[in-house]
């Protein structure tokens, strides 16, 4: 995924109409972006089948309303070498300069090995990309989902 991509899913979130439930998500991401639901055991899941990922997964947590999503914006790396490691810094360093671009200076964070770039949004709610040693994500925080880690004191 070009970094243009990752941001304008993130600029899509992020001027969305929230809140929104878990439901309402999962179908607009189906309208606007092509992606599938797949259920398992009675569970809808989302899958961001068009960019053809080896692992597709659209994590969405919360229900009514959506607290956030998460998604990968680079296919996962099997084995880390010196090669997979610079091939995915450039990848974040090109998605952070085009946030940058678009929403101001990262906040810019390392937790546990992971790289965090995160910007707050108009709404109140946050964009992150992060770096971890085998792939690179995207997560659009609601203002619902901010709201709530700030009353538990995360």
């Amino acid at each position: 995924m070009t970094p243009s991509e990752a941001c304008d899913l993130m600029d899509f979130w992020a001027a969305a109409p929230w809140p929104l439930t878990r439901d309402e998500v999962l179908r607009l991401a189906v309208d606007r972006f092509g992606w599938t639901i797949e259920e398992e055991d009675g569970t809808a899941y989302l899958m961001n089948t068009v960019s053809n990922f080896t692992i597709p997964d659209v994590s969405t947590i919360g229900e009514d309303p959506l607290s956030y999503l998460t998604l990968r914006i680079s296919d996962v790396i099997r084995e880390v070498t010196p090669e997979s490691t610079a091939f995915l810094g450039d990848a974040f360093t090109l998605a952070v300069r085009e946030g940058e671009r678009r929403w101001g200076t990262a906040s810019l964070r390392d937790v546990k090995g992971t790289t965090i770039a995160s910007w707050t949004t108009d709404s109140g709610g946050q964009i992150s990309f992060s770096s971890a040693p085998k792939s690179l994500a995207a997560r659009f925080e609601t203002p619902q989902g901010v709201a709530l880690d700030q009353r538990l004191g995360r």
